[in-house]
């Protein structure tokens, strides 16, 4: 396990590019991070994560575990980003990794980027479903943590099963989500309360709109007007 650690990190920081500091700081900003940037290309970073899925296979739970933490505990941007994308990828890897797991990464990171890079498209309706006691318990314990990073990821785990099914579970979990995080002004959440509703909105839109309607002075403005685009017109 530590071999294949090293392998990711040594190929990540071969393959960064040259960056102006100015360009870098910029870019930092943007994503909410302070950890370093080594400006990887998205093709570089793939060719990696390619390599390194067969690798995954033959871990034990515990080990799968292990090199997380070593990639979303990091203090290097493109490790957490390389860690989310691995999981999208890895099956075995979501499997392996629970609640706590996710709650243990999110807790020290700031910013949008680093948030969704662990829990973005992670997993879908069927994971969902098929974990659904534990999912409902801890997508709840997210929404009211004092930790916005936390909240967020309440939102924004919900986006892929939401966009995949109108399953009445997972719409009603959603919607109490929203409710719960409606009020605050941080873009963070207003975002994903967008985010979340625009998702919802794929197989849901009746439902949707109806909430819209109902809660129009209560949800964020941003949240509203980008679902009813979304509704109205199938764009973003």
């Amino acid at each position: 396990m530590e071999k294949v650690i090293a392998k990711i990190k040594i190929s990540l920081q071969k393959a960064a590019k040259p960056c102006p500091q100015k360009e870098r700081g910029w870019v930092q900003k943007y994503l909410g991070t302070k950890r370093k940037f080594l400006c990887v290309k998205a093709s570089e970073r793939d060719k990696i994560l390619r390599q390194t899925a067969g690798e995954i296979k033959e871990m034990s739970p515990k080990e799968i575990v292990e090199l997380f933490d070593e990639l979303f505990l990091s203090d290097t941007f493109e490790f957490v980003n390389f860690g989310g994308k691995l999981l999208v990828i890895s099956t075995k890897a979501r499997e392996s990794i629970g609640f706590s797991d996710l709650e243990k990464w999110l807790e020290p990171t700031a910013g949008w980027a680093e948030c969704d890079s662990i829990c973005q498209s992670l997993f879908s309706e069927k994971e969902v479903l098929a974990r659904w006691n534990e999912w409902q318990k801890n997508i709840a314990k997210f929404s009211r943590n004092k930790n916005i990073q936390l909240r967020r990821a309440s939102l924004v785990l919900q986006c892929k099963p939401s966009r995949g099914s109108n399953d009445p579970q997972l719409r009603q979990l959603a919607f109490e989500t929203i409710e719960k995080l409606k009020g605050e002004k941080e873009v963070l959440i207003t975002k994903a309360v967008s985010w979340l509703l625009r998702s919802l909105a794929v197989k849901n839109g009746q439902e949707v709109l109806q909430y819209l309607q109902e809660n129009k002075d209560s949800l964020p403005k941003n949240a509203y007007r980008e679902t009813m685009k979304k509704i109205t017109t199938g764009k973003k």
